[in-house]
């Protein structure tokens, strides 16, 4: 719907979910049935790096797309939001967004144990296709 963050789905059934490499002791940092990220198994101090794969196609061209995670809980809430992209090549078309890596630092208890939600926002009504989303502990 244009104009609302909305989460981003993943359920942890795609063909391409991978849990070979995760580091050792840390169990699936996905949450698949709230699809949000689980970092309560790391440590304090560490960080971690994400990298999204989705396709969005905007129903009206020159649409803007934002992209944000929210973090916390409560009073503590807060998000990281950025503008991803205006989307000036057309209506209908596909916008693949794959290569940019995130960082989050896990520098307190309120972010390392509250979920951390995926969003996308774009100003005019869209249709997301989440390919997926690689998570590395630093």
């Amino acid at each position: 719907t244009a104009g609302i963050f909305t989460d981003i789905p993943n359920n942890g059934a795609g063909p391409f979910t991978n849990l070979t490499y995760s580091p050792a002791g840390i169990g699936s940092l996905i949450d698949t049935s709230t699809g949000k990220i689980d970092c309560t198994s790391l440590p304090l101090g560490s960080v971690i790096f994400i990298r999204n794969d989705f396709t969005i196609t905007p129903s009206i061209n020159n649409s803007t797309v934002e992209f944000r995670y929210t973090l916390g809980n409560g009073g503590g809430s807060y998000t990281l939001p950025t503008t991803i992209a205006r989307l000036d090549g057309g209506a209908g078309i596909p916008y693949r967004f794959a290569l940019n890596a995130d960082k989050i630092y896990m520098g307190d208890t309120n972010t390392r144990d509250n979920p951390i939600g995926l969003q996308v926002k774009c100003s005019s009504d869209a249709t997301l296709v989440n390919a997926g989303t690689v998570i590395t502990v630093g």
